[in-house]
């Protein structure tokens, strides 16, 4: 009974201790001095997306696509990064709780750097349309360089002599077609295994232009055609544009199947024949050894009954 009643007891503590545990990561205090630091240099359109990157690669697995609610159900909850709980915190709350992490929220000190933790509150203040820097702080801390505009659109233009690809995006605002600045743009070639990616993405500028040059030893079908894919990264904010088309600037490549050849890998019409006569070969020992053995043992079962 006393065994029971002990058991209990601590069983009791461990359950009121968690839900303390809890409940303190959940009502989170940022001292006074780091609620009120700021980010030394304005949030720019390049060190938003930087910190999208940043963000899908280290945060996305607990928080989920920001705006979209589907963060892990854990306890206390991840949360969406786009709701009004986290738009109330300071940029010097989001930059002490990612710096330091605290329960299931891990600590990212070590892990990124000081401008890749600015970089993610970049990208977490654009979903928080209310968002007016700290005052005292830095005040262009909102510069305007990304695109905010709707209906994005892709049109290409081609330089065969130069194998440069020059895209222009353009996006409605206010129903009418304007430049679309700050728009990430990603250029690839479509191969089986997915898309090869030319170069890193381009971000357009001011006069919504991305160019890229595709190298001159690219390989091709037999005729030095591939295709290439044209496309916005940022699909999430502005949605799946993308342009394709076919195009003769690689080297020609003819694939060479390994089973068209006589090799130890090859199917059984390629297999070379002396691996198939060896192969029969041990085969018919193995019958012949096997006949042999049971004719012995026929000859002592006669032996046994005479």
């Amino acid at each position: 009974m006393k065994f029971n009643i002990f058991n209990k007891s601590i069983l009791t503590g461990f359950v009121l201790s968690l839900a303390f545990s809890l409940s303190a990561q959940d009502n989170w205090t940022v001292p006074a001095n780091e609620s009120g630091k700021v980010c030394p240099t304005p949030f720019s359109s390049t060190m938003k997306m930087d910190g999208k990157d940043i963000f899908n690669k280290n945060c996305k697995s607990c928080h989920g696509d920001i705006g979209k609610n589907n963060f892990v159900p854990l306890t206390p909850e991840p949360g969406d990064p786009a709701s009004e709980k986290f738009s109330k915190n300071s940029d010097g709350d989001l930059f002490f709780k990612i710096t330091n992490g605290k329960g299931a929220m891990p600590k990212f000190k070590d892990q990124l750097s000081e401008s890749e933790r600015w970089a993610v509150i970049s990208y977490i203040r654009s979903f928080h349309k209310d968002y007016t820097p700290a005052e005292g702080g830095n005040e262009t801390a909102l510069e305007a360089a990304s695109f905010t505009g709707k209906d994005l659109k892709l049109f290409v233009n081609k330089d065969q002599v130069n194998l440069e690809i020059t895209t222009e995006v353009q996006g409605n605002v206010d129903g009418e077609m304007v430049p679309a600045n700050g728009v990430r743009v990603g250029f690839f070639i479509k191969r089986n295994f997915g898309l090869l990616p030319v170069c890193e993405p381009v971000t357009t500028d001011d006069k919504g232009i991305a160019k890229a040059k595709f190298p001159n030893d690219l390989p091709g079908d037999s005729l030095g055609n591939y295709n290439i894919i044209i496309k916005l990264i940022d699909d999430d904010m502005f949605g799946k544009v993308e342009y394709s088309e076919t195009l003769a600037w690689g080297k020609s490549f003819v694939y060479d199947n390994p089973l068209n050849h006589r090799a130890m890998w090859g199917n059984r019409g390629n297999a070379p024949i002396w691996l198939l006569l060896a192969y029969f070969g041990m085969l018919l020992s193995a019958f012949v050894v096997i006949g042999y053995v049971m004719l012995q043992l026929k000859k002592l079962k006669s032996l046994g009954k005479k």
